[in-house]
């Protein structure tokens, strides 16, 4: 009976989202028509959960089915519009702010158990003794590795008002140890390289934009430019996106005083330009911007900015294509809604969001068409959604309706040798393999090589490590290709490095080991500009 019960409530909540969406395209489409609400979607809706509250056979959970039936209305409307509950709302606001209040370990998962994947430099844990590849077993008492334990679980035990302790009990090497940590405010950083590639070459990559994302790029700018740095590279691949603040921020270090970075306009808001301060950093030098498919939104806003203002060459592959500004609206209950208010527009005029009057689905199945088209094509070939032309400051044509189109077209790498390599990346075995010998000797490491530079000139993954790599691999599936590892045996030596160098001194040191292997990077530094 109560299965029953529970397949007609849940049956019910289908029909009930329905009947909203029903009325939310029947208020879109003939708004004029008489109804017995005030012809608003405030008071179809209102009126449809008042009858359901009266009327329905059974009870029904309010708070569930009307945070379904918010997210539903939103996912009608575009497909950046969405709704957040009051968990995903704190999440959000932690990456937007760039930081929170915890002990700064970052964990790594494995099966049902949750280890201390990196301790990071600056963070209150750092000295107290726990160290990378630890098994956590218990915070303040409470079991966090074994069958049935969540992995939210050990996050939220971890995390807490700065200045209170926690106690953090772990296993290693088959020893017990615990730890009293007090909590402190532990910054996410967004800028994860900044480094010279050569005398006169900087190089930063930024994650995503934060509310600290302006701060970070201008002192690594301020770094960089202090050792000599005449051309900077700027990656933004694989970056989502973030606050257009920032992304303002950032872009105005880079364009002279009174360029336009961007302009907005929505239905309910008048068209508002945003221009380069008096004040830029790096106003003269040269700049490369390199993207790609997974940079979207603030990077767009940035990569097109530049582009436009024909301050910098844009290098990679076509950009994810969103043009559409959220404003964040907070709820009673501490949930939130992303709202789209504006379209933003390059300083050409151009959008650049892809279409998606075919719904969101399509809207997402187009975009991963796209990418396949694109990979497999004999040369780079880029499809264009909107053919009209735009013109940059200098006369240059660009093109919008579907994300940044790079200047110089970076090919997919679709060599057979990297076949294996990509294999294993994929089913995270590099990284895994890595970790676990981090776990057999971290202290060793850690004495023998106390900083990333001494790290980085006297660490070699061993032939033991590759072999264990290859045997992990035909263990889980992936069959030895003996063709592929004579050619990429360099680039997996170099990401084992990497990632035992990430777990015990952070990002720095992974990115020393990596960025020698990045194909794309390397074209881009020998491009004649």
């Amino acid at each position: 009976m109560d299965s029953d019960k529970a397949k007609q409530t849940g049956n019910f909540v289908l029909i009930l989202i329905a009947m909203v969406l029903g009325v939310l395209i029947g208020l879109m489409f003939a708004s004029h028509s008489k109804s017995p609400s005030d012809g608003t979607l405030e008071g179809k809706v209102s009126e449809v959960m008042r009858l359901v509250e009266d009327e329905y056979v059974d009870a029904v959970d309010a708070d569930s089915v009307s945070e379904r039936i918010v997210a539903a209305i939103l996912s009608e409307l575009d497909p950046h519009s969405t709704y957040l509950s009051a968990r995903e709302t704190e999440r959000t606001d932690e990456m937007m702010r760039g930081n929170f209040e915890g002990v700064g370990i970052v964990l790594h998962y494995e099966g049902d158990s949750v280890y201390v994947g990196q301790v990071m430099a600056d963070g209150p844990s750092a000295g107290v003794g726990i160290l990378p590849g630890d098994l956590i077993m218990t915070v303040d008492g409470d079991t966090m590795s074994g069958v049935g334990i969540a992995r939210d679980s050990a996050v939220a035990r971890l995390r807490g008002p700065k200045a209170t302790k926690v106690e953090v009990c772990v296993k290693r090497l088959g020893k017990d140890y615990c730890y009293k940590i007090r909590r402190g405010v532990v910054n996410h950083q967004t800028v994860t390289c900044a480094t010279m590639l050569n005398d006169t070459t900087g190089y930063i990559q930024l994650s995503s934009f934060s509310a600290t994302s302006y701060d970070e790029f201008h002192n690594a700018l301020v770094s960089l430019k202090g050792k000599g740095m005449k051309k900077l590279i700027f990656d933004l691949r694989g970056n989502g996106g973030g606050s257009l603040s920032s992304a303002v921020g950032v872009a105005g270090e880079l364009l002279p005083a009174g360029s336009l970075i961007v302009y907005t306009k929505g239905a309910h808001s008048r068209r508002r330009d945003v221009r380069a301060p008096i004040g830029g950093l790096f106003t003269k030098g040269t700049v490369v911007v390199m993207v790609d498919e997974n940079s979207a939104s603030a990077s767009e806003v940035v990569s097109g900015a530049l582009q436009d203002n024909d301050r910098a060459t844009i290098v990679g592959r076509r950009t994810f294509g969103k043009g559409l500004v959220q404003t964040d609206f907070s709820l009673n209950d501490g949930s939130s809604v992303l709202l789209t208010t504006a379209r933003y527009y390059t300083p050409s005029g151009r959008s650049i969001q892809r279409p998606y009057d075919s719904g969101t689905d399509e809207y997402y199945r187009s975009y991963f068409e796209q990418l396949l088209d694109e990979s497999y094509a004999d040369s780079m070939t880029v499809h264009i959604n909107d053919s009209t032309p735009y013109y940059t400051k200098g006369g240059r044509v660009v093109y919008g309706g579907g994300g940044i189109i790079p200047d110089r077209l970076l090919t997919y790498r679709k060599d057979e040798s990297f076949v294996y390599y990509n294999a294993l990346a994929n089913k995270g075995l590099i990284n895994i393999v890595a970790f676990r010998h981090v776990q057999r000797h971290a202290e060793e490491l850690l004495q023998r090589y106390p900083d990333k530079g001494s790290f980085g000139k006297g660490f070699r993954a061993s032939e033991a490590l590759f072999g264990e790599l290859v045997s992990e691999g035909v263990r889980r599936g992936v069959e030895r290709n003996d063709k592929s590892i004579a050619v990429q045996r360099p680039l997996i030596m170099a990401m084992l490095k990497a990632y035992v160098g990430l777990a015990l001194y952070g990002n720095d040191a992974f990115y020393d080991a990596y960025l020698p292997m990045d194909e794309d990077l390397k074209e881009t530094i020998n491009m004649k500009l």
